[in-house]
C-alpha cells in the first residue's frame, strides 16, 4: 500500500492558518478544567476616529503606481537569506525564543524599545531587500515545471521560512508604534500583507496556507495600529483590499500543474485508446510516483500492475460509463488503461468539485462540500483501487484551503464593520449606535459565513461584533469570531 505524502502535509500545514495555540487551548475529552473556547474573542481598546483626508490615505497594500519592474520571490529569497542565523547551540536557542515570545506578548507601551532595536538592527540588511521586494510589479515563484516527486517535500521548510520574516516584521511594527510612527508602522503593516498576499498565491495549497497565515499577522497588526492613540480609522483601508484577499485560483491551478508533473504520461491515455503494454507502463509509472511520494524509494523497476488490473478492470469501465465514456469508447480501450484513466478522472472530478466551492458564497460552498464528501466517500469505496484510495485524500485539505480562506475574509470583514462604528462614533460625538443599521456614514458589510448582517451588542462605551456559527452548526472556536471594542474617552 503506499500513499499519497502531500495530501497528509497539507493537513499540517492547515495549522499555520488556525489562531494562536494560545486562544485554542480546548481541554482533551474526559479532562478537569475549562470547557474548550466556543468563539473567537478580540479586546480592543480605541478612539472614535473619522476617515483620513484623503480617504486611502492609509492603504494596506503598496499601491500599484509606486511599483518598479521585478520579480518579488527574488526578493523574498534574498530577505530571508540576510536575516541573522539562528543560534547553533540549543540552549541559546530556547533562551532567543523565549525572549521572542516576551517581546510579541508585552503590551506596546511595555516594550524594551532600545533592546528590541538592538535585535531587529540584525535583520537590516532582510527589511531592506523586503520592502524593496513589495514594491515590484510581479511575483512569479517560477515552481510551476518544476514541482515533481522528488522535490515536494522541500515546499514546507521552504515557504515557512516566510513565516520567519513576517514574525521580524510584525517586531519592527510593534516598535514602530512604541516610538508613535504612525507612517511607518502602515509601511511594515503593507510589506507584512503583500508578502502574505504573494505567498498565498503560490502554485500550491502550502503557498495558500502559510500566505494565509501571514495575512493573518497583518490584519492583527492593523488591530494593534487601530489601538494607538491617535491612530487613523483605516475603514476604507480595509475595503479597499482585494476580495477574496488572495486569490485562491493561483495555488488551484498550480496544484493541477502538479498532478500533471507527476503523472506526466497520463495525457496520453485521456487522448485515446493504446496498446495494453503502454496502458500498463503508463500505470505502473503512476504506482511508482505515489509510492515515492510516500516516502519509499524510486523503485528500481515498474511495479506489477497485473493484480491491481485484474481485480479493478471491471469495476473501472463502470465506473468511467458513470464519468461519461461511451460504450465505443470503453470498448477500444485495453483493461490496464481502464484501470488507470479511472483513477485520473477520479481526481479531476473531485478536484475540480471542491475547487468550484470557491467560487461560491460560504454558505454555498459549505454545502457543496458537505455532498463532494459524501461522493467522494461514495466513489472510493465502489473503486476499491489504492490509487482512487489517494487521490481521495486530497478533498480533505482542499476544504481545509477553503475553510481558510473564508476566516480570513470574514475577519476582514469584521475589522471593516469595527471601524464603522468608529466612524460612527466620531461623527456622533463619541455616541455609539444602538444597531447596526444606525451605522449611515459607511456600508456596514455583511457576515460572509451567513449572507446576514453581524451581531451587534453596545453597552455603555463598549460595543460588541460578532461573526456567528451558520445555521444549523454548533458554535466553536474555527466558526464564531467576536471583536469587543471599548472606546477611549476624548
Amino acid at each position: 500500500m503506499f500513499r499519497f505524502s502531500l495530501a497528509p502535509l497539507l493537513l499540517a500545514t492547515a495549522a499555520l492558518a488556525q489562531p494562536p495555540k494560545e486562544l485554542t487551548k480546548d481541554a482533551p475529552p474526559g479532562a478537569k478544567g475549562p470547557p474548550p473556547l466556543t468563539v473567537e474573542l478580540r479586546k480592543l481598546a480605541a478612539s472614535a476616529a473619522p476617515a483620513p483626508v484623503p480617504a486611502l490615505k492609509y492603504e494596506l497594500l503598496p499601491r500599484l503606481r509606486g511599483r518598479a519592474p521585478g520579480n518579488a520571490a527574488l526578493g523574498y529569497f534574498r530577505a530571508h537569506a540576510l536575516r541573522p542565523s539562528w543560534p547553533r547551540d540549543a540552549a541559546e536557542g530556547q533562551k532567543l525564543q523565549e525572549k521572542l515570545t516576551a517581546w510579541e506578548e508585552t503590551p506596546i507601551d511595555k516594550l524594551p524599545v532600545p533592546e528590541v532595536k538592538k535585535y531587529l538592527a540584525g535583520h537590516a540588511m532582510s527589511f531592506r531587500a523586503l520592502e524593496a521586494a513589495v514594491r515590484l510589479d510581479r511575483c512569479d515563484w517560477e515552481l510551476n515545471l518544476t514541482l515533481s516527486v522528488t522535490n515536494i517535500d522541500m515546499l514546507l521548510p521552504e515557504v515557512q521560512n516566510y513565516r520567519e520574516l513576517a514574525r521580524s516584521l510584525r517586531l519592527r511594527l510593534r516598535v514602530e508604534l512604541a516610538e508613535s510612527d504612525f507612517d511607518a508602522a502602515v509601511r511594515t503593516a503593507q510589506t507584512l500583507m503583500r508578502l502574505g498576499k504573494d505567498v498565498g498565491e503560490g502554485p500550491t495549497l502550502i503557498h495558500a496556507l502559510v500566505g494565509i497565515a501571514i495575512s493573518t499577522i497583518a490584519l492583527g497588526s492593523v488591530e494593534e495600529i487601530s489601538q494607538w492613540p491617535g491612530a487613523p480609522n483605516f475603514y476604507w483601508a480595509l475595503a479597499a483590499l482585494p476580495r477574496p484577499l488572495i486569490d485562491p485560483r493561483a495555488s488551484h491551478e498550480g496544484e493541477a500543474r502538479l498532478f500533471d508533473n507527476l503523472f506526466p504520461n497520463a495525457k496520453a491515455l485521456e487522448r485515446g485508446p493504446v496498446r495494453e503494454d503502454k496502458a500498463k507502463a503508463i500505470l505502473g509509472e503512476m504506482m511508482g510516483a505515489l509510492q515515492h511520494m510516500g516516502g519509499a524509494k524510486e523503485p528500481a523497476v515498474v511495479p506489477d500492475v497485473a493484480p491491481l488490473v485484474v481485480a479493478s478492470k471491471d469495476g473501472a469501465r463502470k465506473q468511467l460509463a458513470g464519468f461519461g465514456y461511451t460504450a465505443d469508447a470503453l470498448a477500444k480501450m485495453p483493461d490496464a488503461q481502464a484501470v488507470a484513466l479511472r483513477a485520473i478522472t477520479a481526481y479531476r472530478v473531485m478536484n475540480e468539485d471542491a475547487i468550484k466551492c470557491f467560487h461560491l458564497s460560504y454558505p454555498e460552498g459549505r454545502a457543496e462540500f458537505v455532498k463532494l464528501r459524501a461522493r467522494a466517500k461514495e466513489l472510493v469505496k465502489e473503486s476499491n483501487d489504492p490509487i482512487v484510495t489517494v487521490f481521495g485524500q486530497n478533498v480533505a485539505p482542499v476544504e481545509k484551503c477553503f475553510e481558510a480562506h473564508a476566516r480570513l475574509n470574514r475577519r476582514v470583514a469584521l475589522m471593516r464593520a469595527v471601524e464603522a462604528v468608529r466612524l460612527h462614533a466620531a461623527a456622533n460625538g463619541g455616541k455609539l449606535p444602538e444597531k447596526l443599521t444606525d451605522v449611515k456614514v459607511v456600508p456596514v458589510p455583511l457576515d460572509p459565513y451567513t449572507d446576514q448582517p453581524f451581531v451587534y451588542d453596545a453597552k455603555g462605551d463598549t460595543f460588541g461584533i460578532t461573526g456567528a456559527p451558520p445555521a444549523g452548526e454548533q458554535p466553536s472556536f474555527n466558526n464564531q469570531m467576536r471583536f469587543e471594542v471599548t472606546l477611549r474617552a476624548k
